[in-house]
């Protein structure tokens, strides 16, 4: 049994990535990966970390290294952009991809493809996960759910940071949890390194720090002897877990990328970068370190994370269900998360809300049962607190630019909506076996609901297969299907430049000689339309009668 679910893993894997590769081969390079392409290939080229330094750079240095394999024009190193500007990711990154000469096709395909490592990985991860605790249907079950997941795939192939944090936020994560279970020194290393991983992987992993402090109380809590000793003695292994990974996987990768910054230069942009940032007791230190050998290296990591968190509290400007703001809505990531995800997907998690709350009904009714339950579910606890934090900080936020922001929600979610399905048909299972008389009315009732989940696996695989190759623009039936989406939400929800290259093939086919259009992205539009494009201005048309 055990082969033949690894077997199956391997063709939904296979599939899925399949998909995900052949679904973006036609895409133009989306707004967000202008400048973390651009930088990416700096920090392999010339060791140099002045570009995009808000984002960490394990991504980026994947898209690099793909790239580093054919002789790209590097002619943008020698623009104001790289050598004057402060922080000049974006026009950088376009000079670098459209207007030096560069294959611009081939500047994408080799920076993307490394980029479904984290997917990949993250897949087999969840699979091997959810089938210890629950078994090898459960890991199929949660594998299925994660692989064809509009969402996931969508961003599976995008030089961005939100399927890396995905990606570091679950391992770093599985491992702590080994690691509090078993305290072996295996299970140390492992779990510090892929903290550091984690880390590196996008600035709201910091979020891990406080979670796996609040993680290693809760282990001492669920402990039937010696509660607070334990909690203690596991606090302060954490904090050697997150010091250690720190100091041996992030401190390293980022002397790497200020190995050829100029300390000079470092200092100075740093200074710049800071000149707005309100909280000096936080922002002086990191320009005092900007400069210093070794620690400037520490220096740049604290650097972009002050960054984000300035731009985090600033806001950005967004369309929601109507209206304009930069202060963000509570509603935002609710709404936004259910209108996303096929409904097939709501349907299974209902089920597992209900079979959850029978549960708990059950354990209610034994003393000391939900007690237990914690001691004997320890990963099941610690998975739904990564939800109640990151949730907390979700709706709290008042950056509201995407779904993607939830990415790191999805593993657990679907870890523990499969294991409960799990549950359900092991039920229903155990109960028709003890039926007598297997053509009764309660028998067929229960055969019924059997085949419900398996139902919704195969509608929710399918609006896959229907939305395919245009995974960014999906949207449920609730909301009246990816063709109306746009009266919801924007922006990297639907519309993030992607289509640029294929909307030139149109032009072309067409026989269009001129057109006008706004393009929302950062792309080149002279690139792939040439002569036949013409910047549409806002001032021009003041009405739609006017076109």
């Amino acid at each position: 049994m055990k082969n033949i679910s690894k077997i199956w893993a391997g063709v939904i894997i296979g599939v899925t990535t399949l998909l995900a590769i052949t679904s973006v081969w036609g895409d133009s390079f989306i707004v967000d990966e202008i400048p973390h392409v651009g930088a990416g290939y700096s920090y392999i080229m010339k060791g140099d970390m002045r570009l995009n330094p808000e984002h960490p750079p394990l991504a980026k240095d994947l898209a690099g290294i793909g790239m580093s394999f054919f002789k790209l024009n590097q002619s943008a190193f020698e623009s104001n952009f790289w050598k004057t500007e402060i922080n000049g990711q974006w026009e950088f990154g376009r000079r670098l991809i459209f207007n030096s000469g560069n294959n611009a096709d081939l500047v994408t395909h080799a920076a993307k493809i490394p980029m479904f490592i984290f997917f990949i990985a993250s897949a087999i991860l969840i699979f091997h996960f959810a089938s210890k605790l629950y078994g090898q249907r459960a890991g199929l079950i949660a594998l299925i759910l994660f692989s064809f997941s509009p969402t996931v795939i969508t961003h599976a192939r995008f030089v961005t940071t939100d399927l890396a944090a995905l990606f570091g936020i679950l391992f770093s994560s599985y491992f702590f949890f080994s690691y509090l279970k078993n305290q072996t020194r295996r299970n140390f290393w492992l779990a510090a390194i892929f903290f550091g991983v984690a880390l590196l992987t996008k600035f709201s992993t910091f979020l891990l720090a406080p979670y796996f402090v609040l993680l290693a109380l809760l282990w001492g809590w669920t402990r039937e002897k010696s509660k607070w000793k334990t909690a203690f003695l596991a606090l302060w292994q954490t904090i050697v877990v997150g010091a250690v990974g720190f100091i041996i996987i992030v401190w390293p990768v980022y002397y790497f990328h200020t190995w050829n910054y100029p300390p000079e230069r470092q200092h100075h942009d740093t200074e710049v970068l800071m000149q707005s940032f309100g909280n000096r007791y936080l922002a002086d230190p990191v320009v005092w370190m900007s400069d210093k050998p070794v620690i400037r290296a520490a220096g740049q990591y604290a650097l972009g994370l002050l960054m984000v968190t300035q731009r985090s509290a600033g806001g950005n400007t967004t369309y929601f269900l109507g209206e304009v703001s930069r202060f963000g809505w509570r509603s935002y990531f609710p709404i936004v998360y259910f209108i996303k995800e096929p409904l097939a997907w709501w349907g299974l998690a209902l089920m597992a809300l209900v079979a959850t709350g029978w549960r708990i009904g059950k354990m209610r009714s034994k003393a000391k049962g939900i007690a237990n339950w914690a001691r004997d579910h320890f990963e099941e606890l610690a998975m739904l607190t990564w939800l109640a934090v990151y949730w907390f900080t979700s709706i709290r936020s008042t950056l509201n630019i995407g779904v993607r922001h939830l990415l790191p929600i999805f593993p657990f979610t679907i870890i523990l909506v499969s294991g409960q399905i799990e549950v359900i048909l092991h039920a229903i299972k155990e109960k028709l076996s003890h039926l007598k008389n297997k053509k009764s009315a309660a028998a067929s009732l229960l055969k019924i609901f059997y085949v419900v989940p398996f139902i919704l696996f195969g509608w929710y695989i399918l609006e896959n297969l229907k939305i395919y190759p245009y995974y960014l623009t999906y949207f449920n039936q609730a909301v009246g299907g990816p063709s109306q989406g746009h009266k919801y939400v924007v922006d990297s929800n639907l519309d993030w430049g992607q289509d640029l290259k294929r909307f030139a093939n149109w032009v072309e086919d067409s026989d269009i000689e001129r057109i006008e259009f706004d393009y929302f992205g950062w792309a080149d539009p002279l690139y792939y339309l040439g002569q036949r494009y013409v910047y549409l201005s806002s001032s021009k048309y003041t009405d739609a009668e006017d076109f």
